[in-house]
């Protein structure tokens, strides 16, 4: 009898041990599962917010633009190496002269071809409405050569990709500052941003 209790108590043994092991790897599985959980629900909501800027992907598994595709896209400011990488083939100054010869010849295409792709058609329809109402000549006035007597266009800030510079224009005996931004674009041609 002594010998089958003591048979018994040893097959007890296993059997606990086998319950012991099977419950903490158990919760072994389920704190893993838990803790992927957790942090894969942070990863996708960071990985949102990028792609809600325009930063990444918005396809699994989100990655992150390069510096180039984010200049390309037109979300890149201030330093880049990609950037600075680009020769420069039309200086502002230069983008500056070809847009007031163009006005003073008529040709408003190649006037709007100085402005950021972007916002060509809107200035070709302006061009062409003070045109229309016979406001170019005020225009140009307005837009001083780059270095006559009394008035001037001054470098302002500069960067890699974009640049202000400013145009003085004395009016009613007062000097006014006309600040006109230019951005370089992927094709190192800088172009007025606004006028």
């Amino acid at each position: 009898m002594e010998q089958q209790l003591n048979t018994e108590q040893s097959e007890s043994k296993p059997k606990r041990k086998k319950i012991i092991t099977v419950v903490i790897f158990f919760v072994i599985i389920v704190a893993i599962i838990y803790l992927g959980w957790i942090e894969g629900s942070r990863w996708w909501q960071e990985k949102q917010k990028w792609v809600k800027f325009g930063l990444a992907e918005d396809k699994f598994p989100f990655r992150m633009y390069t510096e180039k595709e984010l200049v390309e896209r037109g979300l890149w400011s201030g330093e880049s190496e990609w950037y600075n990488s680009i020769p420069t083939r039309t200086t502002p100054e230069e983008t500056y002269a070809i847009f007031r010869k163009a006005l003073m010849d008529g040709d408003l295409d190649k006037a709007a071809e100085c402005f950021i792709e972007e916002k060509q058609a809107e200035y070709r329809q302006d061009l062409e409405r003070a045109k229309t109402e016979g406001r170019i000549p005020e225009v140009l006035k307005q837009l001083t050569e780059l270095y006559p007597r009394g008035t001037k266009i001054v470098k302002g800030t500069n960067d890699t990709n974009l640049a202000t510079y400013e145009i003085f224009i004395i009016e009613n005996g007062q000097k006014i500052s006309n600040p006109i931004p230019f951005t370089k674009d992927k094709n190192g041609d800088w172009k007025l941003e606004d006028l």
